[in-house]
């Protein structure tokens, strides 16, 4: 992140205001996912629990409020650095929605985008698109998960904070 932001800075002065304008392109935030059911080898009654846990995922989608991710951009550092952030998360999710997961897998993309929550929103102009987006890469993993099971909050919470840390004292050292 800090080399994409020195690359910026380059280029661009730093912008003393912050706006989000929203766009009038057709920049869809939908994104499309497939309607196959994975094939479980058990009984109709798990492929019919199945089905409805997709039915009700699509339909919450329905009416969730739309978040507008491709927005037009100044030509600022932070414009910039956002649009940056957005198409990363973006690819992100394009990518989990073509993989398919174990238990371990999911539970790593789960900790992974919990963990990039905060330094995330520090650097983007708009928080709510960083959390839709790491909300939509999470239900991505979880639809395309032999068994999505996530992991509980307190051992999230504990792992992050154990990370978050380690890095401090990384770079406490790293200074001397």
């Amino acid at each position: 992140m800090k080399t994409v932001e020195a690359e910026v800075q380059q280029v661009l002065n730093q912008g003393s205001t912050r706006k989000h304008r929203r766009s009038d392109s057709t920049g869809s935030t939908n994104s499309s996912r497939s309607n196959q059911i994975r094939d479980d080898r058990g009984n109709r009654s798990s492929k019919h629990r199945a089905r409805s846990r997709l039915l009700e995922s699509h339909m919450a989608k329905l009416f969730k409020q739309k978040v507008e991710i491709f927005t037009k951009l100044e030509y600022t550092q932070e414009s910039v650095i956002s649009a940056i952030v957005k198409m990363c998360l973006k690819g992100f999710q394009e990518y989990v929605r073509l993989e398919t997961f174990s238990r371990s897998g999911f539970q790593q993309i789960h900790l992974d985008t919990q963990f990039l929550r905060e330094p995330l929103k520090d650097v983007v102009e708009d928080e709510a698109v960083i959390d839709f987006l790491l909300d939509e890469v999470c239900v991505a993993a979880a639809e395309r998960c032999l068994d999505p099971i996530p992991l509980e909050p307190a051992i999230l919470d504990k792992l992050i904070h154990a990370k978050i840390a380690k890095n401090l004292e990384n770079n406490v050292s790293s200074l001397y």
